[in-house]
């Protein structure tokens, strides 16, 4: 009879800890909180098209300019960015960025958005970096503010900026 006691004691302690989980279980190595940026980016840059189609137009686009953030990313707040990418009328574009601190770090972008057009939404993800932005993950969000095209011998020239820039990023520990 002791020993039926023992089994279904065992049985209650192993069945309440699977209760008693963590409240706030934090993935180790990465900090407590994911943190929010704001900011702004100005970018240049030209675009090659080539109809694809009829009313399709594709294009593969270079884009570079200045991330101006209102808090530091990984120590930092001021960015050049480069950005490559392709460009579909039909589909909207695609584009990976490095972002360059001036101090030698570097985070990485993936960027989806609708065409290279002025009030555009583009969306991303924050997939990697280095120095102080190592390990780091995170989203970002913009719309192009105002954009520009300027076409001469078969190459366009575009601009764009950014006003409301802001996303989230998590950094290891």
């Amino acid at each position: 009879m002791v020993r039926k006691n023992y089994l279904v004691l065992l049985f209650v302690l192993c069945a309440n800890a699977s209760l008693i989980a963590p409240m706030n279980f934090i993935e180790p190595g990465y900090a407590a909180e994911p943190q929010t940026f704001l900011g702004t980016w100005v970018a240049n840059g030209s675009k090659e098209a080539l109809s694809f189609g009829e009313n399709r137009n594709v294009a593969l686009f270079r884009l570079a300019g200045h991330v101006n953030l209102k808090n530091d990313i990984g120590k930092e707040h001021d960015y050049w960015a480069e950005c490559i990418g392709l460009a579909d009328s039909e589909v909207g574009s695609n584009a990976r960025c490095v972002w360059h601190g001036l101090k030698g770090q570097e985070i990485y972008v993936t960027l989806q958005g609708e065409t290279l057009t002025e009030g555009s939404s583009v969306t991303g993800k924050i997939v990697g970096g280095t120095g102080a932005a190592s390990g780091i993950t995170g989203s970002i969000h913009f719309k192009w503010s105002s954009m520009s095209a300027h076409s001469a011998n078969d190459v366009t020239a575009v601009g764009g900026y950014a006003k409301e820039l802001k996303g989230t990023y998590q950094l290891p520990e």
